[in-house]
């Protein structure tokens, strides 16, 4: 687990907020339930294997004394991992995607080049996820986000 704390300019009149993210990873798993149904669980990862399904969860807080409008997160996908599509969820957030690590927009307005081609982007194309949280961040107030990747 690692403790990420960001001064983001997000104020007018430049004012700084500091708002605290916190990165964690878990292994995806499909658990049968009692009544017999399956559904995902997130368990720690304590052990990766190429294959597993993993999913990041990174939670957000306004440390500062006064709301913060236009948060927005930013995380690459992991190196020698692939995105899984529709993945990425946070309530009260826009969530678009990236190639290139620089530009987003949903992905079905994502394009890529390959052997001289434009195509589609699809699950390996994709390199970062970006969310914008929709409401100002009251202090103190939190919430998260998430995104899964099929390890390599």
């Amino acid at each position: 687990m690692r403790l990420l704390t960001t001064l983001l300019l997000l104020l007018p009149l430049s004012a700084f907020a500091t708002v605290s993210l916190e990165s964690q990873p878990y292994k995806v798993v499909m658990a049968t339930q009692d009544d017999g149904s399956v559904a995902e669980e997130w368990l720690e990862a304590d052990k990766i294997a190429p294959g597993d399904k993993v999913g990041y969860r990174i939670t957000y807080v306004n440390t500062g004394s006064e709301p913060v409008s236009g948060v927005t997160i930013k995380n690459p996908v992991p190196e020698n991992t692939v995105y899984i599509m529709n993945s990425a969820n946070g309530a009260g957030t826009s969530i678009t995607l990236s190639v290139d690590g620089s530009q987003f927009a949903p992905v079905s307005e994502l394009n890529v080049l390959e052997n001289g081609e434009i195509r589609p982007a699809g699950a390996k194309d994709i390199q970062s996820i970006r969310w914008i949280v929709d409401a100002p961040l009251a202090p103190s107030a939190t919430g998260f986000v998430e995104f899964q990747v099929r390890v390599k």
